[in-house]
């Protein structure tokens, strides 16, 4: 019976062995790398969320478009731009929105590389052809 039950745990030792290779070859180092960042990384990512990505970083913007704006009653005004809001800062991006005219005529200035247009809730203003267009 010895060398029954020594046979068995050499059999159960190679199949532990076979299965925990099958499954760790799932995992590519590389694409682990791909979940986590260094500081470097996590404060270029930071700084786009945020709209303070220095000027080597910022990617040219093609097409602004507002969604929306909140003026509100103690006078500070929020609008939403290719989908970030101006909480923070009245810069997103390259785009510059003047908050000084938010909601005067129901339009929301901005400007873009020297470019500036009013624009209303729901419309696109495609900067390479200076055309405004209603999304709605």
């Amino acid at each position: 019976m010895g060398v029954e039950m020594q046979v068995k745990k050499i059999f159960a030792g190679l199949l532990f062995v076979l299965f925990s290779g099958v499954s760790s070859a799932q995992y590519d180092a590389d694409d682990l790398n791909k979940l986590f960042t260094d500081k470097s990384q996590r404060a270029r990512i930071d700084a786009a969320r945020s709209g303070n990505s220095s000027d080597g970083e910022l990617r040219q913007t093609r097409e602004v478009k507002v969604s929306g704006y909140v003026t509100r009653s103690d006078g500070k005004s929020v609008v939403w731009v290719n989908n970030q809001n101006t909480l923070e800062s009245s810069r997103l991006g390259d785009v510059r929105v003047h908050q000084s005219n938010i909601g005067k005529d129901k339009k929301v200035t901005l400007s873009v590389e020297g470019k500036s247009k009013r624009l209303k809730a729901g419309e696109t203003w495609h900067k390479e052809t200076g055309k405004i267009v209603d999304g709605r």
